[in-house]
């Protein structure tokens, strides 16, 4: 932890006699978080109270903004397109007067600001993708010193419209609770309910699912959300939910919206389909109105606690898909009869994605990709246009050397690559889901990986150790650093080219600058001190 002690020493040179310093300058320099935006890379400064923007041009430059966020920062996060930075502040931990911070939600857009005021911080949030919504929420991994508030309601989820004014953007609702504490939150895509079409609020517990209904959470009489129990009532051994998908069926049907869920404890995956409501439906508080939709519950056994779950299209039909490590097998789950099929696997993978915007599928139905856990070595493309009752070829593997622990999508205009992290040391794979192959490159030690998002180039870091590779040729070039690196971000420049922002976060934060397109480092610019400057 080091104090911002050069940038005091020049404010009592230059402001002697001028009175007392700020304290910002006695502010330590800790927890910095550097996130990468479309065009900017965001420096957090919590103890300064500030986001610092830096802004790549050409030759190398960086213009610096700064934007005041409130006190205590809890939590940071981007938006997955980059164009948003949300920064949850606790803000004073003692309120002595009325100017005193009340925790805050900054959110940072085309280097402007917007603060939503909160009653409590809340110690994690979850993010819309499709960006109007934001849920605040208690998050499960907080430890008891993180948590800001010395009582928090787990079951209180705090929604906040971004689409809304300011003043009126804040919504609190408390889930009716049967003993269980939220995990995660979702947001579904828009899904076509009887009462026309909707989005979702997905609670998972430790034992059960929530559903809220988003374009009604203002509705007056209020509407409650529906719970899913996973556990029966005569047990006190709790199902506990490992992760959620949705899928909305046929688009010209109001009754055959589905959502997935898979057992974390279990071998049971969950079907619930979103029927219309009962004519004579009553909530059990009379001040509230009933939704106009209810759920259906089938529970099936896959034969082993399942890996991932994905909704696919077969030549059969949608089908819930299950992967399942431990006995070597995807599982198809017809969703109204519940009757499964096996698919028999070489290897136990344990993640499951869909691959047909990219590759296609045989007689309309989908393909995956399947890679992860510790007993597996390399990937494998699933056909489910050839799944059911005829298995021959319905499964091709691309071996590697070891297991797939993460898969990074490339995005346009090169979609049919995948970025493959394993868990060996020395490697990484690039793979191109075309042709079936998978390109190996070695390092020298583990390497972190950065895919730019404009799907030309990757970048793989450690120490002071720097690599570019082309995604057309994969051709590597070393740029090694003088300084440490503890994040890259390949980041728009304003002048229609691209710059790679390598982020040292000791002392007082600095940052190298190449020109991404053409890396030299013989051209490249080095910036000290980032932290020392703007300050009030």
């Amino acid at each position: 932890m080091r104090t911002r002690i050069l940038g005091g020493l020049l404010a009592a040179v230059v402001g002697f006699g001028c009175g007392d310093r700020p304290d910002v300058y006695d502010a330590p320099v800790s927890q910095v978080s550097a996130l990468g935006l479309e065009s900017q890379v965001a420096l957090v400064d919590d103890g300064a109270h500030r986001v610092v923007l830096l802004s790549p041009h050409d030759g190398q430059e960086l213009d610096r903004t700064y934007l005041g966020i409130g006190k205590n920062v809890v939590l940071s996060q981007t938006s997955d397109d980059g164009k948003r930075l949300f920064v949850l502040s606790a803000g004073d931990v003692i309120r002595r007067k009325s100017t005193d911070e009340r925790a805050s939600l900054a959110v940072i857009e085309n280097g402007a600001l917007r603060r939503y005021e909160l009653e409590s911080p809340h110690s994690g949030f979850a993010i819309d993708p499709q960006g109007r919504w934001v849920a605040l929420f208690a998050a499960p991994s907080a430890s008891s010193s993180a948590r800001t508030s010395f009582v928090e309601n787990p079951n209180e989820i705090v929604l906040v419209d971004l689409t809304a004014p300011v003043e009126s953007a804040v919504t609190s609702r408390t889930l009716r609770s049967f003993g269980g504490l939220p995990q995660r939150v979702s947001f579904t895509p828009s899904l076509q309910l009887p009462g026309g079409a909707r989005r979702l609020l997905v609670v998972e517990t430790n034992q059960d699912v929530a559903l809220l209904d988003l374009d009604n959470v203002r509705s007056k009489p209020q509407r409650p959300e529906l719970t899913i129990r996973l556990t029966e009532g005569s047990t006190a051994a709790a199902n506990q939910p490992g992760g959620v998908v949705f899928d909305d069926g046929d688009p010209t049907k109001n009754d055959d919206a589905r959502i997935g869920v898979r057992l974390a404890n279990g071998s049971n995956v969950v079907t619930v389909t979103l029927v219309p409501g009962l004519p004579d439906a009553k909530t059990e508080d009379p001040s509230m109105a009933p939704n106009d939709f209810r759920a259906v519950v089938n529970l099936t056994d896959v034969g082993g606690i399942p890996g991932e779950i994905v909704f696919v299209r077969t030549e059969a039909g949608r089908r819930l898909a299950a992967v399942v490590p431990s006995t070597r097998k995807a599982v198809l789950v017809d969703p109204d009869t519940s009757i499964t099929t096996d698919v028999d696997l070489q290897e136990s993978f344990s993640r499951i994605s869909l691959i047909t915007n990219v590759v296609g599928g045989a007689d309309g139905a989908d393909t995956a990709l399947l890679y992860g856990s510790g007993g597996s070595h390399g990937v494998a493309f699933l056909s489910l246009g050839k799944a059911e009752g005829k298995p021959y070829r319905s499964v091709e593997v691309v071996s590697l050397a070891t297991a797939v622990d993460t898969v990074a999508d490339v995005p346009p205009p090169r979609p049919e690559l995948k970025v493959l992290q394993t868990n060996a040391a020395s490697s990484f794979y690039v793979l191109n889901l075309a042709s079936r192959t998978a390109a190996p490159l070695l390092t020298q030690g583990l390497a972190s990986l950065h895919v730019a998002r404009d799907g030309q180039r990757l970048w793989a870091f450690s120490s002071s150790n720097l690599s570019r590779v082309s995604l057309d040729d994969l051709h590597p070039v070393p740029l090694p650093l003088e300084r440490n690196i503890d994040a890259v971000f390949d980041v728009a420049r304003r002048d229609g080219g691209r710059a790679l922002i390598a982020v040292d976060k000791r002392g007082t934060v600095g940052a190298t600058v190449l020109d991404a397109l053409a890396p030299d480092t013989a051209a490249s610019r080095s910036y000290y001190g980032l932290l020392l400057e703007g300050l009030e």
